[in-house]
């Protein structure tokens, strides 16, 4: 049998540590992690590899050579221009005559790979993946498989809602040989893109085999660190080269140790090390190869690679060093910082926590380095959220990192053209606005600012100037409120994930030019852009009126001083009676002076410009689940016909209601682009865009003439509940996939989470993107059946978690 070794990985987000090595170099316990990978295939009798490379080839034929050192035959195949995963295997098709396995050699593993092999041939596959399961499924391709191992799903690099199961794809896949047929030649094709889709759809011998061993994928600095400490413990079966004084303690031929030195340990020391006096090695610490740890010098869960120099009474608490550095006398390195090859670090420096540090770098005496130099930490959490990039104002979502969040947008999504920017009416979102402009600007992006505004009125100019998008910072101006930069794209919508990770990627490695003095971003202000659109929006409601009431509505709206000068033309337009209110000037409160005034509708309009409250004519505030059935009766019955995206968790007396009304409801994500793209008329939506949904009201309440509270009252009674349950991040997985199990014998959706459908009623089973909690959301025409189905599924779910 034959391998492919894959080796052509640049390993982004490892820099500096791949700086100047591929990915599969990077080492692990004094060794590259492809050795590791190699003697895995040796040990399992496949002698015989091909390896694929592309990005610094000569340093993995440098090192390993034609293989005979490693009892094995390497043949290299070295690739151009990216071909992808299953281009740069088709890359090797004349050297793959019978099965062969393909393994990346930036993964450690222990996996029984002839276990593997023999499910591959009793199941007689065309293609089988080896699987795991991980507690953190997001980042890699989640697989689900029937009871004889065929691969039913697959999705590559899920959302939370699409977490089916924690089962995933390790990148290790045994192939017949004719599977390279499907494969172009010389082209760019990806296995988890196309290849395997494809199979799957066509029903051609894809199964998944799950393995129990020891997988982890090297995928950023801290897994990097994580894998090392999982050596040391013994959780992968391989060969440490070094003599074990103690379990967890392996050290290296001709290491040089004080007496006065203490390893405590779990740790690695490389040959030809040097520990002088007093140093103290703690828990979890790999040394590399000619390491001198000077006299009083402490480390703890750090990797050093080689050749480096710590002077005196340095202090490393958690850091990884790269080679031929050299700390002077009493510095200290941070939690997660990383660096560069052929540093030299001052003396009395502080380098601190998730710092990075690029090669040849020169850091100047009693330096305390706050931020990383040149390039950025690294990213542990997801930059983006539901709702953009979102924060504590001045905690979380600071101007440092707003300068550089703008700066990495501007140079990976629209270098060279133009940006809406706006902002919600406060001093703190006015300040954070003059960061974004100035830096995009500086990376070659136009910008125009539209001021004080809000994001449906951003779209609107968006599109009626041709922008490539904006940037709209939204916030309440409460305290304990997060502030939000709402990212859009040409349409107005928020940007795809697939943007969001480009510029996500560009933020953390801050692998981003600046623009030179000739083609500096142009700031020009548009400020009319609300009063615009606030005017062509009521002209668009007046003409679409039949004809005035002849009894005008009187409607109370409740607004902030700021919004109030920008809606009353608004209502007047329209021809309505309106009372003007704010919170502040109300005896009474809203819901009590609506009937007292005798009006036939209450508002409550925020300054977002998509939420807002109704509240009859009786004074009473409408349910939010009710107030959203009603908005989209009011759609419907202005655009007959029409077609419209409604999230998963909206309630089921949708569809029926479309129906009846010659309309049409497309069931999408929560997220708000998929529910706007699915709504086919000038991507305005009523759940997003107030004024908008205000207007179809008034037309609604004036074509039927009917008091709010009676038209709210003819609708079939339901109830929905709303629970939400705390669950890890790491756990997530493992309870989608043992939900996903249930669903054998019930109906479901896999929209957005899993919805269970009973015979009264339904339950929707949504991980939370954001927060580490399972969103229950329930539905049926009797409220204790509701309860009843989010008791029973909050449930299942503590007991997965046991």
């Amino acid at each position: 049998m034959k391998a492919v070794i894959m080796a052509g990985g640049k390993g982004t987000r490892l820099r500096p540590l791949t700086c100047h090595l591929p990915k599969p170099m990077v080492p692990l316990l004094g060794r590259p992690c492809m050795a590791y990978i190699i003697e895995l295939l040796q040990n399992h009798g496949i002698h015989d590899i091909a390896v694929t490379m592309q990005y610094k080839p000569e340093v993995i034929r440098d090192y390993f050579g034609s293989g005979q050192a490693f009892g094995v035959n390497l043949h290299y195949f070295e690739e151009t221009s990216p071909l992808g995963t299953a281009g740069s295997v088709k890359h090797a098709h004349e050297f793959l005559d019978d099965t062969f396995i393909v393994i990346s050699g930036d993964a450690l593993t222990d996996f029984d790979l002839k276990q593997a092999l023999a499910f591959h041939k009793e199941k007689q596959a065309k293609a089988t993946l080896i699987l795991t399961r991980v507690s953190h499924p997001l980042e890699y391709g989640v697989v689900i498989t029937n009871e004889e191992g065929q691969i039913t799903r697959f999705l590559e690099k899920p959302s939370w809602g699409e977490v089916f199961s924690d089962t995933v794809n390790t990148g290790i896949y045994i192939l017949e040989p004719e599977m390279l047929e499907r494969i172009p030649l010389g082209q760019e094709f990806d296995f988890s893109q196309q290849f395997f889709p494809a199979l799957l759809e066509e029903n051609k011998g894809l199964y998944g085999y799950i393995s129990s061993g020891y997988w982890t994928d090297i995928g950023n600095l801290q897994q990097y660190r994580q894998t090392q400490f999982d050596m040391l413990d013994g959780k992968v079966k391989l060969d440490i080269h070094g003599t074990q004084l103690r379990p967890g303690v392996y050290i290296a031929d001709d290491v040089e140790t004080s007496a006065t030195a203490r390893v405590i340990g779990p740790a690695y020391i490389g040959k030809g090390s040097r520990l002088e006096d007093e140093v103290e090695i703690g828990e979890y610490c790999i040394i590399g190869q000619n390491n001198r740890l000077s006299k009083g010098s402490k480390l703890t869960r750090s990797v050093l690679w080689d050749h480096n120099h710590i002077a005196e009474h340095n202090e490393l608490a958690g850091s990884t060093l790269t080679s031929r550095i050299i700390c002077k006398e009493a510095s200290y390195l941070g939690d997660g910082s990383v660096v560069g090859n052929h540093v030299v670090i001052g003396a009395k420096s502080r380098i601190e926590s998730n710092v990075k540090i690029w090669p040849h770098k020169q850091i100047r005496d009693k330096t305390r380095l706050h931020t990383s130099y040149i390039w950025g930490d690294n990213a542990t959490k997801s930059l983006f959220k539901t709702n953009g990039v979102s924060g504590i104002p001045n905690l979380d979502l600071t101007p440092e990192l707003v300068a550089k969040f703008a700066t990495a947008y501007g140079a990976t999504l629209a270098s060279g053209k133009t940006l809406m920017v706006s902002c919600a009416p406060h001093t703190f979102t006015r300040l954070l606005k003059r960061t974004l402009t100035a830096s995009l600007q500086s990376v070659g992006t136009h910008v125009i600012d539209l001021g004080d505004c809000f994001a449906p009125a951003s779209t609107f100019a968006i599109r009626h100037l041709g922008a490539a998008g904006g940037i709209h910072l939204e916030w309440s101006g409460k305290e304990n409120d997060v502030c939000s930069l709402l990212c859009l794209d040409a349409e107005g919508l928020p940007i795809p994930k697939s943007a969001e990770r480009k510029v996500e990627n560009s933020f953390w490695q801050e692998d981003y030019g600046r623009a030179t003095m000739k083609q500096i971003g142009s700031y020009k202000e548009e400020v009319h852009w609300l009063q615009t659109y606030i005017d062509a929006l009521a002209q668009e409601i007046a003409y679409e009126r039949d004809h005035p009431s002849v009894f005008p509505l009187r409607i109370v709206i409740e607004a902030s001083s700021w919004l109030q000068p920008f809606i009353v033309p608004f209502f007047e337009k329209l021809g309505l009676e309106a009372i003007h209110v704010t919170s502040t000037s109300m005896q009474d409160p809203l819901h009590v002076f609506i009937p007292l005034s005798g009006a036939s509708l209450g508002l409550r309009v925020h300054d977002d410009g998509r939420t807002m409250q109704l509240i009859t004519e009786k004074g009473e505030l409408v349910d939010s689940d009710l107030q959203t059935v009603f908005l989209y009766l009011c759609y419907l019955h202005s655009r007959p016909g029409a077609t419209i995206g409604a999230p998963v968790s909206a309630p089921q007396l949708l569809e029926s209601m479309a129906e009846g009304l010659g309309g049409k409801i497309i069931r999408t994500k929560e997220w708000s682009r998929a529910i706007m793209e699915a709504t086919q008329e000038a991507r305005i939506h009523p759940l997003f865009d107030s004024l908008f949904a205000i207007g179809l009201v008034i037309l609604h309440l004036e074509r039927t003439g009917i008091p709010l509270s009676d038209l709210l009252s003819l609708f079939p009674s339901f109830h929905l509940l709303r629970e939400r349950v705390d669950c890890p991040w790491d756990s997530k997985g493992e309870v989608m996939r043992s939900m996903m199990e249930r669903t054998k014998d019930v109906p479901v959706d896999l929209i957005d989470g899993i919805k269970f459908y009973h015979e009264n009623g339904w339950v929707l089973l949504l991980p939370d993107a954001d927060d580490p909690v399972f969103q229950l959301v329930a539905q049926s025409a009797d409220p204790e059946l509701a309860e009843l189905l989010v008791h029973s599924y909050r449930g299942h779910i503590l007991n997965a978690l046991e």
